[in-house]
């Protein structure tokens, strides 16, 4: 659950995939709430984003969740508390799409996992980096248009 009675009352859904969207007054304001933190877009800048909440002290009861290719049958759930992420995930590479929940509902995901995790590296969803370079480098081209 992403909230549960002692542990959460509400839930703040954040992208953070470039570093100039949230401010370090918001940052702040991030480590020290009880709510649940949701990153979405935001594997890719995972250690920024724990750095940036220890820098401003989030507690230590509050745990990490990094739910690879969430919602999919090869949906694997990687949790750790945020001051052991540098031993346990720093730099690892999650499977798209993946979602980032910070909270102390973390702790309760033994107890309501609904769903095993898959021990498959496969994707899910392909990904589809080359057809958007492609895509990309054909709107740069410049096109000749006759007028004849």
């Amino acid at each position: 659950p992403l909230t549960a009675r002692g542990y959460s009352t509400a839930v703040r859904f954040v992208t953070y995939y470039k570093s100039d969207i949230v401010t370090d007054e918001y940052w702040k304001e991030l480590a020290n709430t009880n709510d649940t933190l949701i990153f979405y877009m935001s594997s890719e800048t995972l250690t920024t984003v724990v750095e940036k909440l220890t820098a401003n002290d989030i507690a230590k009861d509050k745990l990490l969740a990094v739910i690879e290719q969430a919602t999919t049958p090869y949906q694997k759930v990687h949790t750790s508390n945020l001051y052991e992420f540098d031993k346990k995930m720093k730099g690892k590479k999650f499977l798209s799409p993946s979602l980032v929940i910070i909270g102390k509902v973390v702790s309760l995901h033994k107890e309501f996992a609904w769903l095993a995790n898959n021990n498959s590296s496969e994707y899910y969803f392909k990904p589809i980096t080359s057809p958007i370079i492609a895509i990309a480098n054909n709107q740069n081209e410049k096109k000749h248009v006759s007028r004849a």
